[in-house]
């Protein structure tokens, strides 16, 4: 499997290619996964076996198909690093995350001197239930929003003191 494959996927690097992995090879400050796959082309293009290069740089079985696979139908950039990952879908609106910060800049409820994360978060959930957006967040969510915003809603220069909240 391993030898057709080496078949359908060649490498043939052109001078600026090879010179361009040497200097990303001996700079030395690309990701290290960016340097192994440029060893394993400047080793595909020289002839070396897939069983050759796996022993010499340590890598897994699939790396050096992979890195030939991705140069033939990417070229060298694709070759190098890896595509961008979609992420995951934002949870919330813009206006949804301004009310996370409205609740955090507010004063906590009775009997706390202080929003923590988790009367925070449960709080957060509560107003999004009641609001029908069936949208329910985890605390590395509110995290994210307070960093976002630099709000450090320990801290009492961040709170808001409304008539309402007194």
């Amino acid at each position: 499997m391993h030898i057709s494959a080496q078949r359908k996927y060649q490498v043939r690097l052109t001078p600026e290619e090879k010179a361009t992995l040497q200097a990303l090879i001996h700079k030395g400050s690309a990701k290290a996964r960016s340097i192994t796959r440029a060893r394993i082309l400047l080793m595909v293009n020289e002839g070396h076996k897939d069983l050759e290069i796996i022993q010499s740089l340590h890598v897994a079985s699939s790396t050096p198909h992979d890195t030939r696979q991705h140069y033939v139908q990417g070229g060298l950039k694709r070759a190098l690093f890896d595509a961008p990952r979609p992420g995951q879908k934002k949870k919330l609106t813009g206006v949804q995350e301004a009310e996370v910060v409205a609740i955090a800049c507010s004063k906590a409820p009775k009997g706390y001197v202080r929003w923590t994360m988790d009367l925070l978060t449960c709080e957060v959930n509560k107003k999004l239930k009641s609001s029908g957006e069936g949208v329910s967040i985890g605390r590395t969510t509110v995290w994210g929003i307070l960093l976002r915003n630099d709000l450090k809603p320990h801290l009492k220069k961040n709170v808001v003191y409304s008539q309402n909240n007194s």
